[in-house]
């Protein structure tokens, strides 16, 4: 088999597998063809644009999808093309000492293979290098040469064992290694017990070999080392077990129509798949097609799927979009479109109060809009203009209540009457604590009482008003006009 076929021997079961991840599996095929011609490209930015966007998102989604193999190279390669003297420099460095690692190789694999075959083990035992991308970020991590590097290569012991038997077999392995030579407990990775979410499983472990190196031994099964090797593809392709291990890694990977890759959170919608590509796409979305099917806005979306937004110019944002979508931008999008579009809409129920009120001579303060607000029900003056903006209130009912009589609150059942300032027998209103006996009027939309908590607000056409405290324009004042209000109270005349 030529060395192209062995690369994507992981593909000949891909028909049996669901199309979505047929979609990732030939996106990844075609990355990494490309990198293999971008290697006689030589320097250009697009040459470096590509590696880059590789090593920061196809290479990961291989790995997710288990395809270690795509990943090494796509990594080895990427890194040639964004820093090419490093990689020169590393793979130099392990070509020189090529014969002097397979001579090591063989002495620390000898003494395992006779113990291994005493204990009537069916096995393989592989070295290999580790690639020189994974070497580059052992150097930075470790802040180090390669020469200092400890563990530059990894034996891979690979069993023949029953699957009921594996994870017995790769333990009892594992006891016969530390046997021959010491562990280091801290580099001990048990993805047997506990797989990786790609389905990856393997017992790893570095030991101290001859002349005091350590060594990094895999131990697996056949079972898992061509799931290792093929990743997701193995899963369709061996002894018929399935499953699906894409969608374990809580994101999924989408495609526009040009191809470009999109990662969205699991259980996003056509709407979030809109919004990554723009607010203005997003806001005007009304579907999709998807496998030249049309398809709401709230279709939720497959791994692999190709999707194509569908727009219209009269598509706003809505509330409810909020209790679709998945990713933090199409829901901050959201917020803000509404926000925005509430903004604008109460300034235009404004504007509209002010040009017809002005045409029917109605002359108003912003008290009486407020007043006239709680009266229809709306919690805030702002609700009232948006109503006026979307239709939802007619401004004929808002004239007709503005000039209503105002009718007199109910009071608590302890005020048997209403006070009139002039009948306030022997008492006086103190404002600021010490100022007594200066003009005001009591307000009409709460009539205090004698008794009752007040405070006193400075109007600018209407002296000083006295409201009580649990007044339905309490809120509203002291939200907007704080600064005009000052404490007040009931006192005796001098």
């Amino acid at each position: 088999m030529c060395k192209k076929n062995r690369k994507f021997a992981a593909f000949f079961e891909i028909s049996r597998m669901e199309d979505s991840n047929k979609v990732l599996f030939s996106i990844l095929n075609e990355r990494l063809e490309l990198l293999r011609q971008l290697d006689a490209e030589g320097d250009s930015e697009r040459r470096r644009h590509i590696a880059k966007e590789t090593q920061t998102l196809h290479a990961p989604m291989a790995h997710r999808l288990g395809l270690y193999q795509i990943k090494t190279e796509m990594e080895d390669l990427a890194l040639k093309f964004l820093d090419y003297d490093t990689y020169k420099y590393i793979a130099h460095a392990l070509n020189a000492k090529k014969a002097e690692r397979e001579e090591y190789i063989a002495r620390f694999i000898a003494p395992l293979e006779e113990k291994l075959k005493a204990e009537g083990f069916v096995f393989t035992i592989k070295g290999r290098p580790k690639s020189i991308h994974s070497i580059y970020h052992k150097m930075q991590a470790q802040h180090c040469d390669v020469d200092r590097i400890y563990d530059l290569f990894a034996i891979r012991i690979i069993l023949d064992s029953p699957l009921e038997k594996e994870k017995s077999d790769c333990w009892q392995v594992y006891s016969l290694i530390t046997d021959v030579f010491p562990p280091n407990p801290k580099r001990l990775r048990d993805w047997l017990s506990v797989p990786k979410e790609n389905g990856y499983e393997s017992l790893h472990t570095t030991v101290l070999g001859p002349d005091k190196r350590w060594v990094e031994v895999q131990i697996r099964t056949k079972r898992m080392d061509e799931v290792a090797e093929k990743g997701v593809a193995a899963h369709w392709s061996y002894k018929g077990v399935k499953g699906s291990i894409v969608q374990k890694s809580g994101d999924i990977y989408v495609f526009t129509p040009t191809g470009d890759l999109r990662r969205l959170p699991e259980g996003a919608t056509v709407l979030d798949f809109a919004y990554s590509i723009h607010s203005e796409v997003g806001s005007h979305c009304v579907g999709g097609t998807i496998r030249n099917q049309n398809v709401p806005i709230r279709q939720k979306l497959e791994n692999g799927d190709q999707v194509s937004i569908l727009t219209s110019p009269n598509q706003h944002p809505t509330p409810d979009w909020l209790t679709f979508v998945a990713s933090s931008k199409a829901k901050n999008k959201i917020r803000q479109a509404l926000n925005e579009m509430a903004y604008k809409s109460a300034a235009e129920g404004k504007e509209m109060i002010e040009r017809r009120f002005k045409n029917w001579k109605i002359d108003y303060t912003e008290a009486d809009i407020t007043r006239m607000a709680i009266k229809l029900g709306y919690k805030a003056v702002n609700d009232l203009y948006q109503s006026l903006a979307t239709g939802k209130e007619d401004i004929q009912r808002l004239r007709e209540v503005m000039q209503e009589p105002e009718e007199q609150p109910t009071l608590p059942r302890e005020h048997t009457e209403y006070v009139d300032k002039s009948e306030l027998k022997g008492l006086a209103i103190e404002v600021d604590m010490n100022v007594k006996n200066v003009d005001y009027n009591l307000s009409k939309c709460c009539n205090p009482q004698p008794g009752d908590p007040i405070f006193a607000f400075v109007s600018v056409t209407k002296g000083i008003r006295i409201h009580r405290c649990d007044c339905p324009n309490a809120d509203n004042i002291r939200e907007r006009y704080s600064y005009r209000m000052i404490p007040a109270r009931w006192a005796k005349k001098n």
